[in-house]
């Protein structure tokens, strides 16, 4: 599980980066982009491939003969873990993004 969590994190990275350039020197380099939304960007490519990846861990470590559909129990408590951890950043972005109500 570690495992995947390392590398589901590290394929994650990639896709946080801005547009190549600086916006002073550039005319063309149109709207900057927020902060926030390049880090979303890779916590959800995160989040999609440890899907796919806990999946795959379930499927084929307790996927038993005894209990032939058991597995897809573990999968579902371990979506329910990644859907709170993205219920945090809407959340935490909530209460701490000036373009939100309570900040």
């Amino acid at each position: 599980m570690h495992s995947l969590d390392l590398i589901v994190s590290t394929i994650g990275v990639y896709f946080v980066k801005t547009k190549p350039g600086l916006p002073s020197l550039k005319s063309n380099y149109g709207e900057l982009e927020d902060p926030l939304e390049i880090i979303k960007r890779g916590f959800y490519v995160s989040l999609f491939l440890a899907m796919i990846g806990l999946y795959f861990i379930c499927f084929n470590f307790l996927n038993v003969p005894k209990f032939p559909n058991a597995y897809m129990c573990f999968f579902f408590c371990s979506l329910i873990g990644v859907g709170v951890a993205f219920m945090f950043v809407i959340i935490t972005q909530y209460y701490t993004d000036y373009n939100y109500g309570p900040v």
